[in-house]
């Protein structure tokens, strides 16, 4: 996955595209499957963004 920065607007677009491909393809295709974990990455990502600058202003 390209390095952009995770914005909820782009982990909107993915979802989107993620339920796009389950109505096309099913839950189990591979397509839908890997819009999944990317989906899962950018959440990750921002969570782990969240996170750091919670113990940022903490430590300040």
């Amino acid at each position: 996955m390209p390095c952009r920065k995770v914005t909820i607007e782009r982990i909107e677009e993915k979802r989107q595209e993620m339920f796009k491909l389950a109505a096309s393809y099913g839950l189990t295709s591979l397509l839908t499957v890997q819009a999944s974990q990317e989906l899962d990455t950018l959440l990750n990502a921002l969570a782990s963004k969240r996170e750091s600058e919670y113990f940022s202003l903490q430590k300040a």
